[in-house]
């Protein structure tokens, strides 16, 4: 499959983005309602009792490992897509004549308003059942207030692409790695040199660098820092501008097989060398893919970068294309919309019962599906009246061949994309 020429569209781009919002749905779900068998804060750099470690996942059924596998390609796939799609679409206003210091104020504006969306809309949500639990107006603070997560990295992403995107992508992607690397050599230091500063030089280590357990006394909190998460972003602006739109996705999908498949030999390569993330593979096959997302190891970005990339392969040459994907196209159309309803709509019933995680793993799953129902309509009904349209009776994903590369018969409809 490939984007029409029209609307520029790549069909697989909104399916695997709506596939990455599901699977996001579940995890924050159970957020929500359920916390028995869910591993959950892979990572996160501790001092107990004075010594640097790693928070080691408690015990868990084998449902709660696969729903941290199935969650766990949210946030690479999200983040690698916001750059992704970006890049094209700046392309595209550069063929129309918008200028370097027009795309600039552009990538500013844009992420300033995904980090005052974080703060004003989706913080909140996530704060909820920290908030229930205080029962004290003493949770209400300026580190409650400024409360960051994806959102906000991915709008402070690309402010870091406005400032590189005079320079070539290679140069964004190299930057991106060197910062990363940095942060993983020194994390010991950080955490340990964490506790001695002051709010300020809190609030800035955490933003940038080191993810830590929320405490409403904090200047500020963040568990998604923006350096390691600059990786995906600018790896994504880095395909997004290096895409031959003359040669066609099916070209795109020989390279993403390339990559996928050259990521997962160097993610086993280093797994079971016990090199490439903080928290260790003991031998046994649970262990093997346990990573620390919390910050993001190099072994972390290697396989789920990997599966993301083999799953666009898969998706860019399905012959006959399932129902599902169909839903799940319809969904990553609209994903700020969907991102910032679903937290609230699983939140709704916990907040009025003043009650969270009360439910098995297994409750939760199905809480999760029931909100999908709900989340389908709406998001259906916002993409129809952004577009103008609806899907024409035709059969989907029809195909004809133009200079060997498959063109989509399919009607207009607008990418969003964040």
């Amino acid at each position: 499959m490939s984007d029409t020429s029209k609307s520029n569209r790549l069909v697989f781009v909104d399916q695997y983005r709506g596939l990455i919002m599901v699977l996001m749905a579940l995890d924050h779900a159970l957020f929500f309602w359920s916390n028995g068998g869910r591993i959950s804060n892979e990572g996160l750099p501790l001092i107990i009792n004075g010594v640097w470690q790693f928070n080691q996942p408690d015990q868990f059924s084998a449902l709660g490992y696969l729903v941290m596998l199935l969650s766990s390609l949210a946030a690479p796939g999200f983040l690698f897509l916001s750059g992704y799609v970006l890049s094209r679409s700046l392309k595209h206003r550069r063929e129309k004549g918008m200028t370097p210091g027009e795309i600039t104020r552009h990538l500013f504006q844009r992420g300033l308003i995904l980090i005052v969306l974080q703060i004003l809309v989706i913080s909140p949500a996530f704060n909820l059942p920290t908030m229930i639990e205080a029962k004290s107006l003493s949770f209400f603070s300026v580190g409650t207030f400024f409360s960051f997560s994806v959102l906000s990295t991915i709008g402070t992403g690309f402010i870091f692409l406005a400032l590189m995107q005079r320079f070539s992508p290679w140069v964004g992607f190299l930057t991106a790695l060197i910062l990363y690397a940095g942060e993983q050599v020194f994390l010991p230091t950080l955490t340990q040199l964490f506790p001695t500063l002051t709010l300020t030089g809190k609030a800035l280590i955490s933003y940038l660098l080191l993810p830590i357990p929320f405490k409403s006394s904090y200047f500020l909190n963040q568990n998604f820092p923006v350096i390691p998460w600059l990786v995906p972003i600018s790896l994504g602006w880095l395909f997004g501008q290096t895409f031959k739109s003359a040669k066609g996705v099916i070209d795109e999908g020989k390279r993403f097989l390339t990559f996928g498949v050259g990521l997962l030999v160097a993610f086993f390569a280093l797994r079971l060398n016990h090199l490439g993330d903080y928290l260790p593979y003991n031998g046994s096959f649970s262990s093997l893919f346990i990573l620390s997302k919390y910050p993001p190891s190099l072994d972390y970005f290697l396989f789920y970068t990997g599966i993301m990339f083999l799953l666009f392969y898969t998706f860019i040459h399905l012959k006959r294309v399932p129902k599902f994907l169909l839903i799940l196209e319809d969904f990553g159309q609209v994903p700020l919309f969907f991102y910032s309803l679903h937290l609230w709509v699983y939140a709704l019933i916990p907040l009025l019962l003043n009650k969270f995680n009360v439910l098995s793993l297994e409750l939760g799953m199905i809480i999760w599906i029931l909100g999908l129902s709900i989340l389908y309509p709406l998001s259906k009904g916002y993409l129809n009246s952004r577009t103008g349209a609806k899907r024409l009776q035709v059969p989907v994903h029809t195909h004809s061949t133009i200079n060997n590369n498959t063109i989509e018969i399919l009607p207009k409809r607008v990418m969003r994309n964040f």
